[in-house]
């Protein structure tokens, strides 16, 4: 199948193109810790742009040393937020080294109603990783305008 097949079949397991979007990227971001760098990389850059258009909040949650294939400057540190997606009732926290506009103070990451099932196992999941991506990359590039090359 391809992207917009596989698009298809998800989004008519939601009730809005966002919902279903979200829960998408949420997974994915899940799945995707097992790919190899490159792939992950590729991911994470759809990911930040998700962020960028639907991130309703951020804050800072911690500095972090490069990591070991990085070849910027010696002794830099990057930094991580944490952002909040809410849809509906539902709220989603994804992570990433992209600055908010606005840093929040304080935003809670326990207590909350959280999106998406914490699993350690994902064989529930109806995709496999490269089927999530295969969809998420023929939405942001058909509705988005996003390249991985480029952004948007």
């Amino acid at each position: 199948m391809n992207g917009q097949e596989l698009w298809r079949l998800w989004r008519d397991q939601f009730d809005g193109d966002l919902e279903a979007l979200t829960e998408a990227i949420w997974a994915a971001n899940k799945m995707v810790k097992e790919e190899p760098v490159q792939t992950r990389d590729r991911f994470y850059a759809l990911k930040d742009e998700f962020i960028l258009r639907y991130a309703t909040s951020g804050r800072k949650v911690r500095d972090e040393p490069p990591p070991p294939w990085y070849r910027g400057v010696h002794g830099s540190v990057r930094t991580l937020y944490c952002y909040r997606v809410q849809v509906g009732e539902r709220v989603y926290r994804l992570h990433s080294y992209i600055q908010p506009l606005e840093v929040e103070p304080g935003l809670a990451e326990d207590g909350e109603e959280t999106g998406g099932t914490s699993v350690d196992e994902w064989s529930w999941l109806p995709l496999s990783y490269r089927e999530f991506y295969k969809m998420l990359s023929s939405y942001a590039k058909e509705r988005w305008g996003f390249s991985q090359g480029g952004g948007v």
